[in-house]
């Protein structure tokens, strides 16, 4: 299945009723709420935690969640695993630090520095951030990217140029992601770096970027059908279910953290051991005289 260049054309990702529905959401969760969490309690570490262990978990890192701690926190690798995957994940921490810290517009020299770091050590070094001098082909699709060349640069000049035609954060971002992907401009670590330019569009937009949290394997396998389903047919309906669920999780995370929906003044009663045998002897009595009662 060919490149096909009509997909760079469909800017109306989200109807009407979609977007007023993510818009409220994202009255609920401000970025500063996230931007301004820090230490190592804070959103940005946890999330930080989530945005690199998912991210290498979709490209089929067998690091474990306690693995990857170690590795982050301690510097410490895991016996008997692939050197390139403690790789993959520092990587994607430097990645992640960077996005945070610096102010990255959306262009081609942004894109070439964010695989430059996401890339490091597991491509050759002049292919670091550089158009890809060979063709592709996509696991488990039929799809045939572009051939390397004039072609495909012009492509991505495009892909940039629609991208700022788009006003709306949630279309702008998504469309992003997807196409960056379909394009697989460079050699390797393409989806990796679609996933972080996502991230970056939504936080210049002002809006709680999306980062994968569930740590179900079946999440990971949800992400790639749903892409492979865009390769093929140019639809992103299975992305925005995916994109909907994980969005509604990090919603209720964030209303949790602000304390919205609970009743923040309320003392919890604790019973102590002796009133809660006193309660279950009450209960026994009352099933007792409930007995005695119904005998003749």
């Amino acid at each position: 299945m060919d490149y096909n260049p009509q997909f760079l054309d469909n800017m109306n990702i989200w109807n009407e009723k979609e977007l007023k529905i993510l818009h409220e959401m994202t009255q609920d969760m401000p970025l500063e709420v996230f931007l301004n969490s820090t230490g190592d309690k804070g959103l940005i570490e946890a999330y930080g935690f989530d945005f690199v262990y998912t991210s290498a978990k979709i490209e089929g890192n067998t690091y474990d969640r306690f693995e990857t701690l170690d590795l982050l926190e301690m510097g410490i690798t895991a016996g008997g695993k692939k050197y390139t995957d403690a790789i993959m994940i520092l990587n994607l921490k430097e990645a992640y630090k960077n996005i945070l810290t610096i102010n990255y517009p959306i262009n081609k020299n942004t894109l070439k520095e964010i695989h430059s770091f996401i890339a490091k050590d597991l491509v050759q070094r002049q292919n670091l951030g550089s158009m890809r001098n060979m063709d592709v082909k996509i696991s488990g699709s039929t799809y045939i990217p572009l051939s390397s060349g004039d072609r495909l640069n012009a492509e991505l000049d495009y892909l940039f140029k629609i991208y700022q035609s788009i006003h709306d954060p949630f279309n702008r971002a998504i469309y992003l992601h997807h196409n960056l992907a379909y394009l697989q401009y460079f050699q390797d670590c393409n989806k990796r770096t679609a996933r972080t330019m996502q991230f970056i569009s939504f936080k210049n937009d002002k809006v709680m970027p999306f980062i994968i949290t569930e740590y179900d394997e079946s999440v990971y396998s949800q992400y790639r059908k749903a892409l492979v389903v865009y390769y093929h047919t140019g639809d992103y309906e299975p992305y925005k279910e995916f994109f909907i669920q994980g969005y509604e999780k990090i919603h209720q995370d964030l209303l949790r953290w602000q304390g919205k929906g609970i009743e923040k003044n309320k003392v919890f009663k604790h019973k102590s051991p002796q009133e809660k045998n006193q309660k279950k002897f009450q209960d026994h009595r009352k099933e007792e005289t409930k007995s005695n009662t119904g005998r003749k």
